[in-house]
């Protein structure tokens, strides 16, 4: 039995402890943004048309592959917004910054497009020294790939060199020698400085990189494994509009027009008010209106004296056997002590054969990964005859 399989499908995630199944809120919210497809659609269309311009007639190669990171992520950065995808979209959105400023200082400073170059150098040796894929090649294919890492690191060695004694050990860290956040300054784009910080917490692994996936519900914490529509809301903005202010800058410091390109941006960006609200609308439909609780432990004591336990997924309705805890059978002797007894000294089940099945707090129970699962009526008593003894047990 597949463990979603007894999923509600007919009320929202909402109302079914915050389950949701794959696919169900990309086609959600794409419903609801189906007003902004053509948008999107002419974005890229004008994205394709001067990227080739661009690249066609650029002369600073330090811009022309900056140039190919921002375009790369923006790509990246569309679907997952429409997917609702947030954190990754705040990583893509928040590297849009970086190629911004990066861009704005490389086209200014002849300096910084001389670093940006040598850091070349700087990839190459570390590309030289990745050994993990190599030790997991077959022998001949293993010893090629060490021939070619080895020789590699000797090639760039003297560029690698060279590089450090113009530059400094510091540049093998930071090409710029200088920080993000004085060169946004310098550049005049220091006023997106925080929205770049605060999005960088997802990749940092900082508390606000967990923004739309924990909450408290009820006073108790919930996480959720999927979606931040918070962050998607965030990254929609911010990424849009970063990238718009390159194409802006580009214009501004070359002969390529963008200006069709930043008025389509523009319109775009114009929409996130309906952005965020559908965004909403379907975190609202996604959080459970109470905490789901957490998988129980149940031990069935079966009319003819046996013993089993399971792990129950209250949530979804289904049961799976586990291994007994070690303490096992001092639960059973503390349980059995407390339920009466038929004369002839077996437990009163039901006329199916079902036990009596005891939540027992305070064991863990652990379910192996090729365990199967089963609808819980079809172990569980009804709830009238289900006792909940050990709730009122302290662990052992």
């Amino acid at each position: 039995m597949e463990i979603f399989s007894r999923v509600d499908l007919s009320v929202a995630p909402s109302k079914r402890f915050g389950i949701s199944i794959a696919g169900e809120l990309e086609e959600n919210l794409r419903f609801k943004l189906e007003a902004l497809r053509p948008l999107t659609e002419e974005v890229s269309k004008l994205l394709f048309y001067t990227s080739r311009r661009f690249w066609a007639s650029i002369e600073n190669e330090a811009c022309s592959i900056i140039f190919n990171h921002a375009v790369n992520d923006f790509d990246s950065l569309l679907p997952l917004l429409w997917n609702g995808d947030g954190r990754n979209a705040a990583r893509a959105a928040r590297s849009l910054y970086e190629h911004l400023i990066n861009y704005c200082w490389v086209a200014a400073h002849d300096e910084g497009r001389d670093r940006y170059l040598a850091h070349e150098a700087v990839t190459l040796d570390l590309i030289s020294k990745m050994r993990r894929g190599a030790m997991l090649l077959k022998k001949v294919a293993q010893k090629r790939e060490l021939h070619r890492l080895r020789r590699m690191g000797r090639d760039n060695r003297a560029r690698y060199n060279a590089a450090r004694e113009a530059y400094g050990d510091a540049f093998q860290r930071d090409w710029a020698g200088t920080t993000l956040k004085s060169r946004a300054e310098l550049c005049g784009f220091d006023a997106g400085y925080d929205a770049y910080r605060l999005l960088s917490q997802v990749t940092h692994g900082s508390y606000g990189g967990t923004l739309g996936t924990q909450r408290p519900v009820d006073g108790k914490p919930v996480h959720r494994i999927g979606p931040s529509l918070e962050l998607a809301a965030l990254s929609f903005l911010e990424g849009l509009s970063f990238f718009r202010d390159l194409c802006r800058r580009i214009h501004a410091v070359s002969d390529i027009d963008t200006r069709e390109l930043v008025d389509a941006l523009n319109a775009l960006i114009a929409k996130w008010p309906e952005y965020r609200e559908a965004c909403e609308w379907v975190d609202k439909n996604l959080w459970p209106e109470a905490p789901p609780g957490k998988p129980l432990t149940v031990m069935a004591l079966y009319p003819n004296g046996g013993t089993r336990w399971f792990v129950w997924e209250r949530p979804l309705g289904i049961i799976s056997p586990i291994d007994p805890p070690t303490d096992s059978k001092a639960w059973e002797e503390k349980i059995k002590a407390q339920i009466d007894f038929v004369p002839d000294g077996s437990f009163v089940g039901d006329e199916a054969g079902r036990p009596i099945t005891i939540v027992v707090e305070g064991v863990l129970g652990v379910v192996n990964a090729a365990a199967k699962w089963y609808p819980a009526e079809a172990v569980m008593l009804s709830n009238e005859k289900t006792q909940d003894l050990g709730e009122a047990f302290a662990p052992l």
